[in-house]
């Protein structure tokens, strides 16, 4: 380091934490200028969460130093590093909903006099914070009623409100739509103009490359790559990540196309939904994406037999067709549904990693009575089909990281030998090693002649896996592009594109209308 150069805000120099039986860290060093965004990446197991611990007094190191503008922290408690300007907002919310917007911008400094509140003064530092953020919230209204993306500006607030030197974002975007990540990307940029420093975590590379100006890349605890975004690509930070380059196979173009279709969706409609039509033939992964409000969870409960419609939805084995108009007839036809919300809707959370696999079964009434040790012994099978990464069959799946919980969904398919893959949101929250691995799964389902939709409103993700991308807007759909050709600047095309055309529309209706 020069002397011209100032000192890092957040330094972490030669960081070492072993816990029993595991080294979590091997010497880690990085740093985080002022006014900079760095991104700290990597696969599940990697590190990332004991080094975040770490650089916010959570865990103290075994060896190493945390520095804060060049100085060393003996003894780094979080109360410690807070009063230096360290903040996090992690991925689980720390909001008090029942408290107004104001309460939680202010929730650890209450401005107050003689031990009495100051409300007047409460509301007033509340809403210079959130106004220098260009944040415009009611700070009378309850937090409750705030929608995931404003709790998270929220949080944000409440963190700058502490004069912070360096804020820890950890999966800020986690749970927020494409549309809802503008804004806190708006507000990231504000903080970095005003000297604040930023540790952004992110399981999106491409949001990396949107925000970061330094990135560190962190496999089975070491520092593997590190340097300026833009010395970065894609590709080589996945292949820093794994230690290899991983490549996507689609279906060769056409060769399904002579099939009759397994999947047929015709006229469907719903109060969101109007008059989409849809086939999906056997060996093909169909993905629909489009924006908030374009109905693409709605459209994957309707095919799942969880959502009630006009129309119809078939699935055709051969000569035989079943109509799909619940979700116990859905699974009869041999469809298999995975919610975007596997800890609510789709998994057994204090039951074990082989309650939840073999549940698939019991589903379509095959083993209604079973042992635990033939829950045991089928989990013992199905368990490594999907690849799921766990010490043993017989431990909570709520203690296993996302990727591998959406693996257990994904076997307990396995089981019953689904014909018809209905996956919402299948990759959201989780790392991007178990993307690949569960893009990889999907594929082989494939190959293997099942009939696959992705739901998504990822537009990066369902380029990467779909054989064809279907677009909607609104609850219609509005066009379709070849797997192949489906990037995000082409399917964002499609779908403005169609809001173009019917704004022309409206207003050539409008003008005949006057005349």
């Amino acid at each position: 380091m020069t002397s011209t150069e100032p000192a890092p805000a957040l330094g972490l120099e030669s960081i070492v934490k072993t816990f029993p039986g595991v080294r979590a860290l091997r010497g880690v060093s990085m740093a985080v200028r002022p006014g900079t965004v760095h991104a700290l990446v990597g696969e599940n197991g990697a590190g990332k969460s004991t080094l975040i611990k770490i650089a916010t007094g959570a865990y103290q190191p075994d060896e190493g130093v945390v520095t804060v503008g060049g100085e060393p922290i003996g003894s780094a408690t979080r109360r410690l590093l807070q009063a230096r300007g360290i903040r996090a907002i992690y991925q689980e919310r720390q909001i008090a909903a029942d408290l107004t917007v104001a309460e939680n911008v202010v929730l650890d400094k209450v401005p107050g006099r003689f031990g009495f509140v100051d409300w007047r003064e409460t509301r007033r530092v509340a809403r210079r914070r959130l106004q220098a953020l260009g944040v415009e919230l009611d700070v009378d209204r309850p937090a409750r009623s705030l929608t995931v993306a404003q709790l998270q500006l929220l949080e944000i607030a409440r963190a700058v409100s502490f004069e912070a030197r360096v804020i820890v974002m950890d999966e800020p975007t986690a749970s927020l739509s494409r549309h809802e990540v503008e804004p806190l990307f708006r507000v990231i940029s504000q903080l970095r103009t005003a000297g604040v420093a930023v540790l952004f975590i992110s399981h999106h590379l491409d949001e990396v490359f949107a925000v970061a100006d330094d990135v560190t890349v962190l496999r089975d605890g070491e520092v593997v790559a590190q340097g300026p975004a833009a010395t970065f690509d894609s590709d080589s930070v996945v292949t820093a990540m794994f230690g290899r380059q991983i490549e996507q196979v689609r279906s060769a173009a056409g060769v399904y196309a002579g099939l009759e279709p397994r999947l047929v969706a015709a006229g469907v409609a719903t109060r969101r939904l109007d008059d989409v039509s849809l086939a999906v033939r056997p060996g093909e992964i169909v993905a629909v994406t489009g924006g908030i409000g374009a109905g693409v969870s709605e459209l994957a409960r309707v095919l799942a037999g969880a959502h009630r419609h006009s129309g119809t939805v078939t699935v055709a084995h051969g000569a035989h067709v079943r109509r799909v108009t619940s979700r116990r007839s859905a699974v009869n036809a041999g469809v298999a549904f995975l919610p975007a919300d596997r800890k609510r809707q789709g998994l057994l959370l204090d039951k074990s990693v082989a309650d939840n696999v073999m549940l698939g079964r019991q589903a379509v009434g095959r083993n209604l009575v079973m042992t635990p040790r033939s829950v045991r012994s089928g989990a013992l099978e199905l368990a490594p089909r999907a690849n799921v990464k766990t010490a043993h069959v017989d431990v909570a799946v709520k203690t296993l990281s996302g990727g591998n919980q959406q693996k257990v969904m994904i076997g307990r398919w396995l089981g019953v030998d689904a014909t018809v893959l209905i996956f919402d949101e299948p990759t959201a929250g989780i790392d991007i090693s178990s993307k690949f691995e569960i893009y990889e799964a999907l594929r082989g389902l494939a190959r293997a002649g099942a009939a696959i939709v992705i739901c998504s409103t990822d537009f990066q993700e369902v380029g990467q896996v779909a054989d064809r991308v279907v677009v909607m807007r609104s609850g219609r759909i509005v066009g379709e592009v070849a797997g192949a050709d489906a990037t995000e600047h082409r399917l964002i095309e499609v779908e403005m594109g169609s809001e173009l055309t019917a704004q022309l529309r409206q207003a050539i209706e409008a003008r005949e209308a006057v005349s």
